[in-house]
This record gives structure tokens, sequence and C-alpha cells, in this order.
């Protein structure tokens, strides 16, 4: 026994005509006549991506941001364990970096 396909709501129709050939034929009828207008959330999926992809921007901003901020902190480290530091104590040199990491 097939799905009652003119009772399926159109996102339904979507998901079961790749399934089901009544829904597909359902689906075109229903795309044909006008019922359905199958771009009819392609501009909302366009600002899905839009606000994904400045988030994504968003993200690798920050992850980089991050990575110069360690980076930094172990260059405070680093001149803390050398004899050649004459600049800072090795006490502030360690606050510089543990400032940058938090």
């Amino acid at each position: 026994m097939g799905i009652p396909a003119n009772a399926l709501k159109e996102d339904e129709l979507f998901h079961y005509a790749a399934l089901e050939p009544g829904a597909a034929d359902e689906l075109a009828r229903r795309i044909a006549v006008g019922e359905i207008d199958p771009n009819a959330g392609l501009e909302d999926l366009r600002d899905d991506i839009r606000l994904l992809e400045s988030q994504a921007d968003d993200a690798e901003d920050e992850a980089n941001l991050l990575r110069t901020y360690m980076s930094d902190a172990c260059e405070f480290i680093r001149r803390a364990m050398s004899p050649e530091e004459k600049q800072f104590s090795v006490n502030e040199l360690l606050q510089k970096a543990l400032d940058r990491l938090e």
C-alpha cells in the first residue's frame, strides 16, 4: 500500500518524492499547477549561507588572534628562561605571558 500522496504536506512531499513514485507524481502535479513554488525557500537558504559564512570568518579571525596571543606568550616565556634577558625580570615576563593567555 502506497502513501496517500494527495494528503501529504509540502515538506513531506519533498521528502517522500525520492522514495515513493506517487509522492513524486503529486509533487510534480502541484508544481505544474502552481500550488508549490520550488524556489520559495531559496532566499532563506541564501541568507543562512551568508550567516554561516560570516560566522566562519569571525571564528577564523578569533582563532588567528588566539594563535597570536599564544605565540606572544611563548616568546615571553622563552625570554624569561633566557640568561641574556636584561629588560624585564622573570616575574614580569611570566606576568606578560599570563596576561596574553587570559
